[in-house]
């Protein structure tokens, strides 16, 4: 014997959609929060960029930094800061003993965001026979990385660069926790990598980017920041 069916009242109906629609409004505002703001906020003057240099022992060293950074024009007369305070001179350096940790932090005020070149920063100290581990960058919410490469011949080299994070198991390791989607364009060689929206003190190393990008066999020959129409002073 077949029993009776027995549908939701409307009452139940309407239940369920208020529910899920509290759900949902949930989940949109911890995941974006940003859109639920109105707040005009001006574009920033500078944005700060951070450069973890592997051998930052003394003032010889902050020097050599300096001048290979100078090289690049956009660099030449941004405010750097060692952020450890002073280093040593190159004459107690002379007699120092040995040092658990020879590299330290240069902290850069960068005026045009537009100009950076994450590229170009590792091609200038190398150089120098100087080596960033960590480039840090922040400092406004929300922006993409574009990356150029020479070689993106086929639909597999695309797909190849649109699933780098899932390829080189960046995510799973720690890395690119920053990274929402990457999108390839055959035709100009061109990498976007957007960026999820940051919280005011968050930092984005570019190495990382850099590293998967190498991983998958894609080097980039730049990767550059561009700022979102929201950066510009405009209601986020």
């Amino acid at each position: 014997m077949t029993g009776k069916i027995r549908f939701a009242t409307n009452m139940q109906v309407l239940a369920m959609a208020v529910a899920w629609l509290g759900i949902c409004m949930g989940i949109d505002y911890t995941f974006n929060r940003h859109l639920w703001t109105a707040e005009v906020v001006a574009a920033p003057s500078t944005v700060p960029l951070s450069l973890r240099i592997n051998h930052l022992c003394c003032s010889g060293c902050l020097g050599d930094v300096k001048e290979a950074l100078e090289t690049l024009p956009w660099l030449k007369d941004a405010p750097m800061k060692v952020r450890e305070g002073n280093l040593r001179t190159q004459e107690e350096a002379d007699v120092a003993g040995p040092a658990g940790d020879y590299g330290g932090w240069l902290d850069i005020d960068v005026a045009d965001v537009s100009q950076i070149d994450f590229v170009a920063i590792d091609r200038a100290l190398r150089d120098e026979g100087l080596v960033a581990s960590q480039m840090e960058f922040g400092g406004i919410r929300h922006f993409r990385l574009e990356a150029q490469v020479r070689h993106l011949c086929c639909g597999m080299c695309k797909d190849a660069a649109e699933r780098m994070p899932e390829l080189t198991r960046a995510k799973a390791t720690g890395r690119l926790k920053w990274l929402d989607s990457v999108v390839a364009e055959r035709a100009t060689g061109k990498v976007t990598i957007h960026a999820r929206y940051l919280e005011p003190n968050e930092r984005i190393d570019a190495l990382e980017m850099l590293a998967a990008m190498d991983a998958i066999g894609l080097p980039a020959f730049s990767l550059k920041v561009v700022a979102s129409a929201e950066e510009q002073g405009v209601v986020r």
